[in-house]
């Protein structure tokens, strides 16, 4: 079966290393980057579709380092809409209490949803609840990305007792042991 081709035809600009022209645009060969084409050259074979870019720039995949996909479906929840932090956490820790595996999975899929609408195609997730129930979460996570497509970076986060010790009081028991959670299992995939 022979490779899809996509020219990305002649962008408004193209960020790339210093040295390298890509002024006549990019050729994609099943999913990666084949060619960069300097103005005026054309792909060295024929493509199989052509993407007129003149009114787009063609940027690299951002980058996206700290999230909590879980705290998607509570962000915008009136309670705690322009709270100071600890307040927030405070009044959150019951709400992600009842966290389910398909609430999971979806603030997961919002969230990266989100995040691709906006040019990120990579995050790392910190997520540290493991309330139970959820003792499969990474794994539900690990779903989530391939089923988007997306890149990630699935880590357990952790929590420490901060400026307000009585602010953690009310997570502990959301924290889980301290297993493994799924990232043993998944590496070895």
């Amino acid at each position: 079966m022979s490779a899809t081709r996509i020219w990305i035809k002649n962008p408004l600009a193209t960020f790339t290393p210093e040295a390298v022209d890509g002024r006549g645009g990019l050729v994609i060969e099943n999913g990666l980057i084949s060619e960069v084409l300097a103005a005026g050259q054309q792909p060295a074979r024929p493509c199989d579709q052509l993407f007129d870019a003149r009114d787009h720039v063609v940027l690299p995949g951002l980058i996206n380092t700290h999230h909590h996909f879980y705290q998607t479906l509570t962000r915008a929840w009136g309670p705690v809409v322009n709270q100071p932090l600890f307040p927030w956490l405070k009044t959150l820790y019951p709400v992600w209490a009842r966290l389910t595996p398909d609430a999971l999975a979806l603030a997961s899929k919002v969230a990266m949803a989100e995040l691709l609408l906006s040019g990120c195609t990579l995050a790392a997730d910190h997520h540290y609840l493991f309330p139970r129930g959820m003792e499969e979460s990474i794994d539900i996570q690990v779903a989530a990305v391939r089923e988007l497509g997306m890149r990630a970076m699935l880590t357990r986060g952790s929590m420490s007792r901060g400026a307000d010790p009585d602010c953690a009081g009310p997570m502990l028991p959301l924290l889980g042991d301290r297993g493994d959670h799924g990232g043993e299992r998944q590496a070895s995939r």
